[in-house]
């Protein structure tokens, strides 16, 4: 009787623990930029523009196969550069060519796999361009901490 107990309770548990994670595929979110230095910025547009207002962000959600395709505002990111460590987030692709690798955590982070350790960060200078980039601190554009990505859900 007790070792049942024990088993129902943690068949509880893993239950109330699964349900805390969120289901990313086929749900809508805003795209929304944590820089450090900038503060929080929303995707506004397929050229990569940034609000700070939730209402004006572009809807977003997994799309593709594996559900590993961002889209926002119905279009999809190209793929990471080859050459070069910065990308601007410009969503312009259907959906069958757009980058693959998209994940968002349980922390509702989201990542990029298309190269090691991407950082999500605003503009250059003054610009409120949404950014992803891999650069060293040695270039200038980013010392110190980075920005990172979260899924906000609507």
């Amino acid at each position: 009787m007790l070792v049942q107990s024990i088993l129902a309770v943690a068949t509880l548990a893993v239950g109330i623990n699964a349900a805390a994670v969120p289901t990313a595929a086929g749900k809508t979110f805003k795209f929304q930029i944590i820089d450090p230095k900038k503060g929080k910025w929303f995707l506004a547009d397929a050229t990569g523009a940034g609000t700070q207002d939730q209402s004006k962000a572009l809807d977003c959600s997994l799309a593709g196969a594996n559900s590993d395709v961002l889209t926002c505002g119905g279009k999809a990111f190209d793929k990471y550069p080859n050459i070069g460590d910065m990308f601007q987030m410009e969503a312009s692709l259907p959906v069958a060519s757009g980058s693959t690798g998209w994940s968002i955590d349980a922390d509702n982070k989201v990542h990029w796999s298309a190269k090691a350790k991407i950082n999500f960060d605003v503009g250059i200078g003054s610009q409120n361009n949404l950014w992803a980039e891999t650069c060293p601190d040695a270039h200038g554009h980013w010392t110190g901490e980075r920005g990172y990505a979260v899924a906000v859900w609507v």
